[in-house]
């Protein structure tokens, strides 16, 4: 087998075990209850403002939220994880 082809077959196997691999989450009609519960795990509950000054993983998220809260720039915080399959949250904070 040639180069060319071994290459050609390792990329169509990647692509059918990607395809395969990929959750069905999305396909849920309009106006389901899963759909309405996945839109209310990514809104902060009520009074939560978003502090735009971070950008990080969840780590840094949870570090940067009681670094604020010990200094004294807010009162609480939530860090919410608004994409999925991403490593990335969004700090929320209540002042």
């Amino acid at each position: 087998m040639s180069r060319s082809m071994q290459r050609t077959v390792y990329s169509a196997l990647l692509s059918v075990a990607f395809v395969m691999g990929a959750p069905q989450a999305f396909a849920a009609p309009a106006g389901s209850q899963q759909q309405a519960a996945a839109v209310a795990a990514v809104a902060p509950p009520a009074g939560f403002v978003h502090e735009d000054s971070f950008y990080g993983t969840a780590a840094a998220c949870q570090t940067t939220g009681k670094n604020g809260v010990a200094d004294g720039s807010w009162t609480a915080y939530v860090c919410v994880q608004t994409l999925p399959f991403t490593p990335f949250q969004d700090l929320y904070v209540k002042k």
